[in-house]
C-alpha cells in the first residue's frame, strides 16, 4: 500500500501482555498496512518472529493461544510468580503469600526457577521458519548482556534461539551463557526495541504494552519500594525510545501483571480495540510521510553576472 516509504514495527515486552500485539496486527493487516521490517523484545520477539514467518495474523493467534494452552507451556510454571492485580479476598491473599514463599526459598539457591530448554520446547512449534533467512518479512530480536549491561541485536541464524534469549525473563527463566555473556531478556534494555529500527525505515510505529504507571498508590514496604523504583526507571526508558517512533499503539491493559496469561484473550480484544480507536491517525500519518517522499524538488540554478555575459556574447561558449 504504502510503496514509497519503509515501515518498521517495534514490538515490546510486557509477558501475557504480548498478545496485544496479535490484536493490533489484525488491525494493520486488515488496512493492508504491512511493515517492511520488525523489532521484537521478548515477547514482542516472539509474536514478531511468528508474524515475520506466516505473514498472516489470524495464523498467528490461532499458533498463540494453542502454545499458551498446551502442556508444555503449562508446565513453565508462571502460577508460581506472584501479581499485584487488586483482590482483597482473604483466600487471594493467603494464594499470595504462598507463592511469595515460594519463590524467596528457591531465590537463595538457584539462578531461575525454569530452564531455558523448556522455554525453548514450549515455542518450538510457533513458526516453521528456522532460520531468519527463511523470514517473509525481515527481522531484528533483542537480548541483553548482564555482564556489559548492553542490548544485543539478532538478525541472523537461528530464529527460535534469538527468541528464547530474548525472553529470558530475568530469575525466572534461565539465563544463557555465551563468549563470557549472560544473556536475558531483551525488554532490560530495550523494552520497546525502536532504537534497533532507526535509520533503518522512514516510519517507525511502535506497540507499547509496558505496565501503566500509577501515580495514586504509596509503597510501603521494602519489597513494593524497590517494585516502584524499578518501575520508575523502566517506565523513562521506555519514554525515551518511545519518543523515537513515529507513531504509538498504546493498548489499555488494565494494569494485568505480565504473568496474567489466562487473559490472553482479554489482551488480543485490548490491542483490537486499540488498533480500531488508532488506526485511522496512523493512515493519516503514513498518507503525510506518502506524499513528502513522492514530492520532487526540483533546484532551478541561478543566473549569475557570468552567465548573462555569455548569453550575450557573438561567438559559441
Amino acid at each position: 500500500m504504502y510503496k514509497n516509504i519503509k515501515i518498521g514495527l517495534a514490538l515490546g515486552g510486557g509477558g501475557a501482555r504480548g498478545a496485544c500485539h496479535i490484536g493490533i496486527l489484525k488491525i494493520l493487516e486488515k488496512n493492508n498496512i504491512i511493515p517492511d521490517i520488525i523489532c521484537g523484545t521478548s515477547a514482542g520477539s516472539m509474536i514478531g518472529a511468528m508474524y515475520a514467518c506466516h505473514r498472516d495474523a489470524s495464523v498467528v493467534e490461532k499458533k498463540y493461544i494453542d502454545h499458551i494452552n498446551g502442556e508444555d507451556f503449562q508446565d513453565l510454571g508462571f502460577r508460581y510468580i506472584p501479581d499485584d492485580e487488586q483482590d482483597e479476598s482473604i483466600f487471594s491473599k493467603i494464594i499470595t503469600q504462598m507463592k511469595n514463599q515460594y519463590v524467596l526459598m528457591v531465590s537463595s539457591t538457584r539462578k531461575s526457577i525454569v530452564k531455558a530448554e523448556r522455554l525453548e520446547k514450549a515455542a518450538e512449534n510457533l513458526f516453521s521458519c528456522r532460520n531468519f533467512d527463511e523470514l517473509k518479512i525481515p527481522l531484528i530480536i533483542t537480548s541483553t548482556d548482564l555482564i556489559s549491561g548492553k542490548p544485543l541485536i539478532y538478525s541472523a541464524g537461528s530464529v527460535l534461539d534469538a527468541v528464547v534469549k530474548s525472553s529470558s525473563i530475568p530469575g525466572f527463566i534461565e539465563p544463557s551463557y555465551k563468549d563470557g555473556r549472560i544473556l536475558v531478556d531483551g525488554g532490560v534494555t530495550l523494552p520497546t526495541p525502536v532504537a534497533p529500527l532507526v535509520n533503518k525505515c522512514d516510519f517507525i510505529i511502535a506497540v507499547n504494552i509496558g505496565k501503566e504507571f500509577k501515580t495514586n498508590q504509596e509503597p510501603d514496604n521494602i519489597i513494593e519500594i524497590m517494585s516502584r523504583v524499578r518501575d520508575v526507571t523502566t517506565r523513562h526508558l521506555n519514554q525515551y525510545l518511545l519518543d523515537q517512533a513515529d507513531f504509538v499503539f498504546n493498548p489499555n491493559t488494565e494494569s494485568l501483571h505480565w504473568s496474567a496469561f489466562d487473559r490472553t484473550d482479554d489482551f488480543v480484544k485490548y490491542g483490537h480495540e486499540c488498533g480500531e480507536r488508532q488506526v485511522q491517525d496512523l493512515i493519516d500519518r503514513l498518507n503525510s510521510s506518502d506524499e513528502d517522499k513522492t514530492e520532487e524538488i526540483i533546484e532551478i540554478p541561478k543566473e549569475t553576472f557570468w552567465t548573462k555575459i555569455k548569453k550575450r556574447l557573438p561567438f559559441p561558449n
